[in-house]
């Protein structure tokens, strides 16, 4: 998955740090970021490029991959244009970066969009609307007037793999409104007072009105494009395959063979991977959990 990028390693430790002329800035446009490919491998501006440092107050440290830096900066619209104008740089979607490589730096360039969505949203005081200042000593954007304080948020979602045993098909979805058309795997938010197990539950539920059983926890994945931490999950059907279909979040879903599922993008995200050891009939791998168990409990939305 795309933030596999071992051995580099990614240290998101706040820390005031100044920007180096070598140091790397990250530059968004809606959700577009300023890079440069060349023979398939990105890269991003320097610092130095922008004439970035300690007296500019334009900069923000976001995090480290190895010994490298990664700041966020707003520039001047004419100051980044007279700088692409004649070069090799010009501004990506964040989303069609899994495409080039290296990985580490499809990462940065991928998690500085979370940054960057989070700061830009940031700026002001909910409570009294007075414009918000940098923490001195954490990652927090503070109200000055009454003491608001807002930290990163995360908001946790699952991504469910499901299967019928009876007749070893898998659930696919292809979602409502939206211009990605491709299978995708039930899928949701949690809601506050639940356990993320109780989420599989209702979302199964709510956008196909299925009940499932044996939740097997996967794996996470951090997902910059809504801000969330997403957990997978596979599952049994239990009772009736019938399906009713939530047109407001579900264009439509159906049940469908292993082999039809897709395998031809390197499992960038954590619904392709879980798709791939679906395909692979490995799912039986990940033991059920115990915390499970209580039926009726994780049946409270139906």
């Amino acid at each position: 998955m795309f933030q596999e990028i071992e051995p580099h390693v990614y240290c998101n430790d706040f820390a005031l740090v100044e920007p180096e002329s070598i140091d790397t800035v990250l530059i968004y446009r809606g959700d577009s970021v300023l890079v440069s490919v060349v023979d398939g491998l990105l890269s991003y501006p320097t610092c130095g490029a922008f004439a970035l440092d300690s007296s500019s107050g334009a900069s923000v440290f976001l995090f480290s991959i190895d010994s490298h830096a990664f700041f966020l900066a707003e520039i001047d619209d004419d100051e980044v244009d007279a700088f692409v104008k004649g070069s090799s740089y010009s501004f990506f979607r964040t989303g069609a970066l899994h495409a080039y490589g290296p990985q580490e730096n499809v990462f940065a360039g991928m998690m500085g969009y979370t940054y960057y969505t989070w700061y830009d949203t940031r700026r002001y005081c909910g409570r009294c609307a007075t414009p918000l200042v940098h923490d001195a000593t954490e990652r927090m954007m503070r109200c000055p007037s009454c003491g608001c304080m807002e930290f990163p948020k995360l908001f946790p979602a699952v991504i469910v793999g499901i299967v019928d045993p009876s007749t070893d098909r898998v659930l696919v979805s292809r979602y409502a409104n939206r211009e990605f058309k491709s299978y995708a795997l039930i899928a949701g938010f949690a809601e506050m007072g639940e356990t993320i197990e109780q989420t599989v539950h209702r979302e199964v539920m709510e956008e196909v009105g299925l009940r499932v059983k044996n939740l097997a926890y996967y794996t996470t994945q951090p997902w910059p494009v809504s801000s969330s931490l997403l957990f997978g999950f596979f599952c049994e059907l239990d009772g009736d395959s019938f399906l009713t279909v939530d047109h407001h979040e579900l264009e439509d879903a159906e049940w469908i063979l292993r082999e039809e599922l897709p395998c031809n993008d390197e499992n960038y995200s954590l619904t392709r991977d879980m798709m791939r050891v679906l395909r692979e009939r490995r799912e039986g791998d990940f033991a059920p959990l115990a915390a499970d168990n209580d039926t009726e409990r994780n049946r409270s939305h139906e």
